[in-house]
């Protein structure tokens, strides 16, 4: 039995870790604003009602960080908006032109539309990976 907790505690270094997610996020005008920020970790996920985890916040001036501890290791994409009037959505004009500030992961910006989860994506292993957002 004492050769298993000894084994137990020589492996134990090698089990699989939680990494850490630290998000900051800027933009001219941020402050003030609830910031909504969405997390999603499959393309098919991505930009739907089926989120890994939300976050919401007040910036207090134009730039704001998240820390996400014990983030299990995978591949992400963030999607976040500042919800200047607490609608709870991002609001748009009669084209679909965002009216409000919004950004993605990787700072992706496609000329047209939304970028797709391979543009957002990143991976978080077992150590601290940071993603600054520019909010538009």
């Amino acid at each position: 039995m004492k050769h298993i907790a000894v084994l137990a505690t020589l492996l134990l270094p090698f089990a699989s870790q939680a990494g850490e997610l630290k998000l900051v996020f800027h933009g001219e005008g941020l402050a003030g604003q609830t910031l909504m920020v969405v997390l999603f970790n499959s393309p098919e996920n991505f930009l739907s009602d089926k989120t890994v985890l939300a976050l919401k916040a007040e910036a207090i001036g134009d730039a704001i960080t998240f820390i996400i501890p014990d983030m299990k290791p995978g591949k992400y994409a963030i999607s976040a908006f500042a919800d200047k009037n607490n609608n709870g959505k991002l609001d748009t004009n009669l084209i679909g032109k965002p009216k409000e500030l919004y950004g993605f992961s990787n700072d992706a910006r496609p000329l047209v539309g939304t970028p797709n989860f391979a543009e957002a994506s990143f991976d978080v292993g077992d150590d601290t990976i940071t993603q600054s957002i520019f909010m538009r």
